[in-house]
């Protein structure tokens, strides 16, 4: 069993993380993907931290992956698209 966020439900990280990388964007949007947050709500602070570290990360990977998509049309990193 991995480290668990939401003692009420019993959700672990790993749920919360996959539900933020599925799309959630706030904390109404993990409780409805995995229900943490819902019971006594002495969770929310840490699940609103592990939103903000998720986001960021997400942010951060997305500059590098335009980055090495525009790099790769110039045929200049990885395969160049055909068209």
């Amino acid at each position: 069993m991995g480290r668990l966020l939401c003692h009420c439900l019993v959700v672990e990280e790993a749920e919360v993380r996959r539900v933020i990388r599925l799309g959630a964007r706030t904390l109404e949007d993990i409780a409805q993907g995995c229900e943490a947050g819902t019971g006594c709500g002495s969770c929310r602070a840490g699940l609103a931290i592990l939103l903000d570290e998720e986001l960021r990360r997400r942010s951060t990977r997305g500059d590098a992956d335009e980055v090495l998509a525009r790099l790769a049309q110039l045929g200049l990193f990885g395969t160049k698209p055909t068209s």
